[in-house]
């Protein structure tokens, strides 16, 4: 049995939920557990989370990953789990929602964290802590279950509708439908203590004994404690649509995708590396940090945002009309392409075997003195299929005039 004395340096996290395909991205401590190891055939996921040691992933098909720290088996993802909709970690337990809106929980349970209420009801989001839970409702709801030494699962009775919510070691956090930032539990750090001067807020996270915030101006404002410079935040961060803690160091997802890391950085947990752009997702583990990237699902090199044709390899870009859609693509999608090579026909003019503009007689002679069987350089052979034939002569008579192309 762990006792509570020897996490005091550890924290738990929320992960927010964003919808869309994205690769995987993990640095920081790695040490024994390999929570920063994302699996080789993990693929695109729809949502990371990031516990003490271990890291979460939830497939676009719904299914949940989870890889690193198992001693409590908190990466061991129930076998009749099936499809979900959202996930969660605290620092030795995993929680999810099921397509159903049912909440489940496995891992470490020495305080009760794990023991999902029987009368919980449908639930839009979860978190968890040191060694508590919570659950976001449908109605805008908050409930809380675990270790309850520090007042961490007392819901205050005057809370209003929330949107958003985050558990840190031994505090909560609420974010209400008015943009009011509520926190109680533990305040040795002054993490409960929301500065009066905050105003509303559209997002926050917890960090092991710290807030974070982002205000309804996309600037970020964080309290509690403080010895890593956790809350020190970057004079130049700029505006943010996302926030997330660990146990000392601090996250930003800014508005351009890029991440900014501050505080702790012992094990490297700070230190953003250079290829990590085009993020949608955040979240940070007890000394690692994971981010959700824009995907390259193609596998070609681009990034499915810069990519003009994100399903089909196409690292030259190749785009012949400059309409933003790759020539891979529009021949996918039913552009004419005789010859087969890659170009839709409304961008060249295979017909005009006697280069000058026109397909006329000169081109037919060229096509009637080559008919019969060809090889690959014989330039009749529109279609590219072995032979000049009708089917060519078809397609050059279907282009006579002048070639606009």
């Amino acid at each position: 049995m762990i006792l509570k004395t020897l996490m005091v340096f550890v924290a738990a996290w929320m992960c927010t939920v964003v919808w869309g395909q994205g690769t995987v991205q993990a640095w920081g401590r790695n040490n024994f557990y390999g929570q920063c190891d994302v699996p080789a055939d993990l693929g695109l996921c729809a949502a990371v989370a990031a516990g003490g040691d271990h890291t979460l992933g939830l497939l676009p098909s719904g299914l949940v990953r989870a890889w690193g720290s198992n001693d409590y088996f908190q990466s061991q993802v129930p076998r009749d789990l099936g499809k979900c909709v959202a996930i969660g970690a605290g620092v030795l337990h995993s929680l999810a929602i099921t397509a159903t809106g049912t909440v489940r929980a496995w891992g470490l349970n020495t305080s009760g964290q794990c023991d999902v209420p029987l009368d919980l009801g449908h639930c839009v989001a979860v978190a968890g802590g040191g060694f508590h839970s919570i659950a976001l409702g449908v109605g805008g709801t908050v409930r809380s279950w675990g270790d309850d030494s520090s007042g961490q699962c007392k819901t205050p009775l005057n809370l209003e509708k929330c949107i958003a919510i985050a558990a840190g070691n031994e505090h909560t956090v609420a974010l209400q439908s008015d943009g009011i930032v509520r926190s109680w539990g533990s305040n040795w750090t002054g993490q409960a203590s929301v500065p009066g001067n905050l105003g509303p807020c559209t997002a926050i996270a917890a960090g092991g004994y710290h807030c974070i915030a982002i205000r309804s101006d996309g600037s970020v404002r964080a309290w509690g404690a403080n010895w890593s410079g956790q809350c020190i935040v970057p004079a130049d961060l700029g505006a943010c649509v996302a926030v997330s803690g660990g146990t000392s160091h601090t996250l930003a997802l800014r508005t351009d995708g890029t991440v900014r890391a501050w505080g702790a950085n012992a094990d490297g947990q700070s230190d953003v590396p250079s290829d990590v752009v085009a993020c949608t997702a955040i979240t940070a583990g007890g000394a690692h940090s994971v981010v959700l990237a824009a995907g390259d699902l193609d596998g070609d090199g681009i990034r499915d945002p810069d990519d003009n044709c994100p399903t089909i390899d196409n690292p030259t870009q190749a785009d012949c009309d400059n309409d933003g859609i790759g020539d891979a693509c529009a021949v996918a999608a039913g552009a004419p392409d005789v010859n087969g090579n890659g170009v839709p026909d409304y961008c060249e003019c295979i017909g005009d075997l006697f280069p000058n503009g026109t397909i006329n007689g000169a081109d037919l002679g060229i096509l009637l003195s080559e008919w019969g069987p060809a090889l690959p350089t014989t330039v009749s052979d529109l279609d590219r299929d072995g032979a000049v034939d009708g089917s060519d002569l078809g397609y050059l008579l279907s282009q006579w005039g002048p070639c606009t192309n």
